[in-house]
């Protein structure tokens, strides 16, 4: 039986955003870069395994994916390890599955807590766990190309689907003419070179998208290092402000003086 624990962010002191996923990934290994990511559900069944192991069938579990449908699976499975381990906190499945930063966050500060209460500290390898299934990027905004192809959902990039051109209707009558001119004056070889020319899109655009998302995760690991040293400066400064002025020392000073500086 798991050991109960009672949160609230009022009497507890909490960890920051920042290091609730730096605490995740350690973990598990993953590339969780948002606390909205954690709606699919996998990183809670997985880190279920690593206190209670085989109390779910990880087998079963999703890892990676942006269908909300395998969200709520996988929630569900997290759900049910915890009414059997005799857990009393409810999981708000629904709204953890729409993927908001709150629901979210304050889930996972109350999971922080609970796996504290129950991690006897024996080793585990999550990688091999999951069978170097990756995890991260679980929502359509982060989720990488080369993880794409392993989701359910349609539409992305490379998978098949004609790129159209700008002032085009539906294009179907057009190509069945074109397709009619080549057949007439035995156009295999311009049908050919047509094909590699509209592969080669693809991989340019495979290539672009691809490069769009790696800027993107590096914008998101920069305001995360923002945001981390700024609350560092805040609380420098609030411990500064404890001391009245005529007690502060020459070294409390010049702190402030880097600090307050506008070069």
């Amino acid at each position: 039986m798991a050991v109960n624990v009672h949160f609230t962010g009022q009497t507890t002191e909490n960890l920051s955003r920042i290091e609730l996923l730096a605490w995740v990934n350690r973990t598990l290994l993953s590339e969780f870069k948002k606390v909205e990511e954690l709606c699919t559900g996998a990183a809670y069944c997985q880190l279920m395994d690593v206190m209670f192991p085989g109390c779910l069938p990880l087998k079963r579990v999703k890892f990676c994916t942006n269908v909300e449908h395998d969200f709520l699976s996988n929630l569900r499975m997290f759900q049910n390890a915890l009414v059997q381990l005799k857990v009393t906190k409810s999981v708000p499945i629904e709204r953890l599955a729409k993927g908001r930063f709150q629901d979210n966050f304050e889930f996972l500060q109350w999971f922080k807590k609970f796996y504290d209460a129950n991690y006897d500290g024996k080793e585990y390898d999550p990688k091999g766990a999951r069978n170097n299934a990756p995890m991260g990027y679980g929502t359509p905004s982060t989720l990488r190309p080369s993880q794409r192809i392993n989701t359910a959902s349609g539409g992305s990039v490379g998978s098949g689907r004609t790129v159209k051109r700008a002032g085009d209707t539906n294009g179907s009558a057009a190509r069945l003419h074109q397709e009619d001119k080549l057949g007439a004056y035995g156009g295999g070889d311009a049908a050919e070179e047509q094909a590699g020319r509209g592969a080669k899109q693809n991989d340019r655009i495979s290539s672009l998208s691809a490069q769009i998302d790696d800027l993107t995760i590096q914008i998101q690991d920069v305001e995360i290092s923002r945001e981390y040293y700024y609350k560092k400066l805040v609380l420098i400064e609030n411990y500064i402000n404890e001391y009245p002025e005529d007690g502060q020392d020459e070294f409390c000073q010049k702190v402030k003086e880097i600090m307050y500086a506008s070069e």
